[in-house]
């Protein structure tokens, strides 16, 4: 996919990252997900060229993202999500490989639909640990969030992939749109890793319930995602999750995905099967626990 991405990338304006913060930095946003194959992806970037600029930093278009997502023992904030509660938080490290030493420490809090993000950057070489700093600026804004004690929160799930950024020319709307995708589990002595080949996930933050991406997904066929938190679909892709009814439908979707590969390469059936189920096994809590 790599030189047809290029290819495609060539035709869309540059915007540069100064540009991009003050016109569409969205800390306040309605955020929707769409989930596409490679294929699909490709054909969809056509079209996306006519109205979006593309990010562009040292004549780079694409870029490595390295997260790290913190949770409590008992995975607190993935089964906020799970259990379907509408105010719930997700807490991350993330590190801008490709800027060297830019980092943040980021706290995403949804509320009836719009999510809020609070961060703040710290030295790269702190990615991925709970330092007094970040402890101090998760237990203020928890707090204020839930009027009660933040819980103790450690690293938990490590994602990387890669990542291009595009803008809206009339800058109400920013799409994210990631590949490339790696997972794995943090708190495993095996710290198993998984890759999720042929998976893009374009992700759309607009400040409206209108949005010019909604009306090209539309026209490609491809509904938006529901229940697509990208740190719960990981803690289930590691084996983490006990129960996960409330993505099932997210699952089968990326589970589609996934097998087109496969066929591509003649798999057969029962190792596809094989394949599929081993990513959803179960792992019992305590154990989890007492490893972390």
């Amino acid at each position: 996919m790599w030189s047809a991405l290029l290819s495609r990338l060539s035709s869309f304006t540059a915007i540069n990252l100064t540009e991009l913060n003050a016109t569409a930095s969205y800390l306040k946003r309605i955020d929707r997900k769409f989930l596409l194959t490679e294929k699909k992806f490709l054909k969809v970037l056509e079209d996306l060229s006519w109205d979006f600029r593309a990010l562009e930093i040292d004549e780079k278009r694409v870029f490595l993202y390295d997260n790290v997502y913190m949770d409590t023992p008992e995975y607190l904030f993935y089964q906020q999500h799970q259990d379907g509660v509408k105010n719930r938080t997700k807490i991350r490290t993330r590190h801008y490989t490709d800027a060297g030493d830019l980092a943040f420490f980021e706290y995403k809090q949804k509320e009836n639909g719009i999510t809020k993000k609070f961060r703040y950057q710290f030295p790269a070489e702190e990615h991925g640990t709970m330092t007094k700093g970040k402890k101090r600026f998760f237990d203020g804004v928890y707090q204020s969030m839930y009027g009660e004690k933040a819980p103790d929160i450690s690293p938990a799930i490590r994602t990387k992939y890669n990542r291009l950024t595009l803008v809206s020319k009339d800058g109400n709307e920013r799409l994210t749109i990631d590949f490339n995708i790696e997972t794995q589990d943090l708190r495993s002595k095996k710290k198993k890793l998984t890759k999720l080949k042929n998976l893009v996930i374009i992700e759309s933050k607009s400040l409206s319930e209108n949005c010019l991406s909604c009306e090209l997904m539309e026209k490609h066929n491809i509904a938006k995602a529901k229940a697509c938190s990208k740190y719960s679909l990981w803690v289930i892709y590691s084996g983490l999750a006990e129960k996960w009814s409330h993505f099932s439908k997210t699952l089968k979707a990326i589970g589609e995905i996934r097998l087109e590969v496969m066929r591509n390469k003649r798999i057969t059936s029962q190792k596809v099967e094989e394949t599929l189920q081993a990513d959803f096994k179960k792992t019992n809590l305590e154990e989890v626990s007492q490893t972390a």
